[in-house]
């Protein structure tokens, strides 16, 4: 019986899980230092963007398919099955040698990644109650802060220093010493004994998930967002998410259950987990952009730039944590931190050509001061509201559309980006410079890149330097005003989307966190299944 587990074997099974949570999160940020070394090795150019790409996509189609599979066949066995999938496609990646290689072995890990961050949550839920639950998950969730921070830094080293292959090879003896103490400590919970595989299902939503996932990163960067390639892939989106709903409504055991949109809870915390999470990630995405492109900051620490935000994050991932398992409950603490991080937004909003890295340094923390306690209270919410029968697919779910939200910021937030700096760049003076080279100049593109200028700049002639250099110089410290006012625009519109969050959060019910695994209400469909202590096995 999970009560009975020893304390020892308790920490074991957050060891492994935390290990498992490193892993897919810590691959989410070290490639990123890393992709100017790849494209230059394997010839890619154009296809960089579906190194990235490729391992959301198969993330967000992935998750709800294992997170329901783990109810079936235990947790354990999918954990194993998780690793093992996002090892293989590490050690493809490090050993690519093309990039349609190295694509499909970013697929192969966005598949085992997604699981481990759905497990991650999932078998927390399984051995602790909800009042318990939020000082681990709160734990959990700051690793996802910690490898936000490790992870450009060390993929920056490891790729200066030695090669980027090891980018990929590093994840090897993490992801097995994750299997050794899970092989030990780690029990196989099974949910759903009885279940059967909805392979219906889980093709309408790959179907449903893959072009809503392409439209939104290609949209604004690779086709206009009213070009007739985005709008026929949202129009298959919705096609097929209508298919996939009445494939879910006449399956036996569907892999979402259409009933859990009837809880009004859990509708809400779908839509606040988009929302936050595109305005967590839309607006970390350009605090790097800040600092190495206006305040003249080294890329190769880039990702120490972040600490301050993190430090904010973990502190107030833990604390929450701790706050709500005393008291067992979570609204306050919801209405607080999604109001912190609408002032950090609001702080970071003001940010000028002017600013110092001391007081972006300080809104940083304010913002991951709210950022924090989100991150682990919204699965907790949805997990506590339905019976433990479901907790492999709730979370899943939640999951699936943090995956979904990560897509909206970057995508949305970029354009909103782009077109800003883009009407910037057009109304700055030419200082007598050139007209091709003003032209090359006021692409975002180059603009926003030290190595893009450069490269712009060295093409022309030695004699008229001395001429043109003040020229540049004084168009490049307008430009540097141009873009640090398009990224102020970029966190007013992340504020924008943190307060409609407020505003949701505020409509949440709460219900006080149930101090064991019992189902909040007799009768709750999945209670009649047999018992968790019925259905583990070490």
């Amino acid at each position: 019986m999970l009560h009975q587990l020893s304390r020892g074997t308790k920490i074991g099974i957050l060891i492994s899980v935390m290990a498992g949570m490193f892993l897919s999160a810590l691959d989410q940020t070290i490639v990123g230092t890393a992709l100017p070394r790849i494209v230059s090795d394997l010839h890619g150019l154009s296809e960089i963007t579906w190194v990235v790409s490729a391992y959301l996509v198969a993330q967000a189609v992935s998750v709800p398919i294992t997170s329901k599979l783990s109810d079936i066949f235990g947790r354990k066995v999918l954990f194993f099955f998780n690793v093992i999938i996002f090892l293989l496609g590490s050690a493809l990646s490090g050993a690519a040698p093309t990039m349609t290689w190295l694509i499909a072995s970013r697929a192969l890990q966005g598949i085992g990644g997604g699981g481990l961050a759905a497990a991650a949550f999932t078998i927390i839920a399984d051995i602790f109650p909800p009042r318990e639950r939020g000082k681990w998950t709160g734990l959990v969730a700051a690793m996802f802060g910690i490898a936000s921070v490790i992870g450009p830094t060390l993929g920056g080293y490891i790729t200066d220093h030695y090669t980027w292959r090891w980018v990929f090879y590093i994840n090897m003896p993490v992801g097995i010493a994750a299997m050794i103490i899970a092989a030990f400590a780690l029990p196989n919970i099974k949910r759903d004994r009885k279940g059967k595989i909805d392979w219906l299902g889980s093709v309408g939503v790959a179907a449903a998930v893959v072009p809503l996932m392409l439209g939104l990163i290609w949209g604004g960067s690779q086709y206009a967002w009213t070009s007739w390639q985005i709008i026929s892939l949202f129009a298959t989106a919705i096609v097929m998410t209508g298919v996939f709903a009445l494939i879910e409504y006449k399956a036996e055991d569907p892999i979402l259950p259409l009933r859990l949109f009837k809880e009004p809870i859990f509708d809400l915390a779908s839509v606040i987990i988009m929302l936050s999470t595109a305005a967590m990630f839309g607006s970390i995405l350009y605090i790097p952009v800040f600092f190495q492109i206006v305040l003249g900051k080294s890329a190769t620490n880039s990702g120490l730039i972040l600490l301050p935000l993190m430090v904010g994050l973990v502190i107030a991932s833990i604390v929450s944590g701790q706050v709500v398992s005393r008291t067992g409950k979570y609204r306050a603490i919801g209405l607080i931190g999604f109001s912190i991080t609408c002032v950090g937004l609001f702080l970071l909003s003001h940010i000028t050509q002017t600013s110092t890295a001391l007081s972006v340094s300080l809104d940083m923390v304010v913002l991951g001061l709210g950022l924090g306690p989100s991150l682990p209270l919204m699965p907790l919410i949805v997990q506590n509201t339905f019976s433990p029968y479901d907790t492999g697919v709730v979370t899943g779910a939640t999951q699936f559309f943090r995956t979904i939200g990560g897509a909206i910021g970057a995508s949305v937030l970029g354009t909103v980006f782009n077109n800003q700096l883009s009407d910037s760049l057009k109304s700055l003076p030419s200082f007598s410079l050139p007209s091709t080279l003003v032209t090359a100049l006021r692409n975002p593109n180059v603009i926003t890149s030290q190595q893009a200028i450069a490269q712009v700049t060295s093409h022309i002639p030695r004699q008229f330097l001395p001429v043109l250099e003040p020229g540049i110089k004084d168009f490049l410290y307008q430009a540097k005003g141009s873009i640090a006012f398009a990224i102020s625009i970029v966190f007013t519109a992340a504020m924008a989307l943190s307060a409609i969050a407020l505003v949701l959060f505020y409509l949440v019910e709460e219900r006080e966190l149930r101090s064991s695994h019992a189902p909040e209400k007799e009768g709750t469909e999945g209670a009649d299944t047999p018992s968790v202590a019925e259905s583990v096995a070490i």
